[in-house]
């Protein structure tokens, strides 16, 4: 993400409203700003997607769903799998990474080590999904 000043602003969204314009949770919206699918501005310690960067996004999305009707659900066609680092997940959880540590740890968040030492955590997307929907009681509808 990249800083802007406050004269450089135009229409700007926060990630709950490009999440109700989308029809995708909020989780998603963060997730896509952490894999760069959809760009984003922080400005101080806030989030925030232009208006010009939803517009693309949205076309991409229209494409994609446009795309899949054509082609119908493929079978056998493998998914992206997403996965987190633990600082990133702490980040999204807004949460010390220590405690990302810890759930880990205890098993409340589900995840694997690529390595030795504690940065070397990787969370599925899907166990992220799952720890936020138990915590917060709703579903998340993508």
């Amino acid at each position: 993400m990249e800083e802007i000043k406050k004269t450089d602003l135009q229409e700007l969204f926060t990630i709950r409203e490009v999440s109700n314009l989308a029809g995708i949770s909020e989780q998603e919206i963060i997730r896509l700003i952490m894999i760069k699918e959809l760009k984003a501005v922080k400005i101080g310690r806030n989030i925030r997607i232009s208006e010009m960067e939803f517009e693309i996004f949205s076309k991409r999305l229209c494409d994609a769903v446009e795309n899949e009707h054509v082609r119908g659900a493929a079978e056998g066609q493998l998914k992206e799998r997403v996965l987190y680092t633990a600082e990133q997940v702490a980040k999204i959880l807004q949460l010390s990474i220590d405690n990302v540590w810890l759930l880990l740890q205890k098993g409340r968040l589900k995840g694997f080590k690529i390595r030795d030492g504690r940065s070397s955590w990787r969370i599925p997307a899907e166990s992220l999904e799952e720890f936020i929907t138990s915590r917060s009681g709703s579903s998340a509808v993508y």
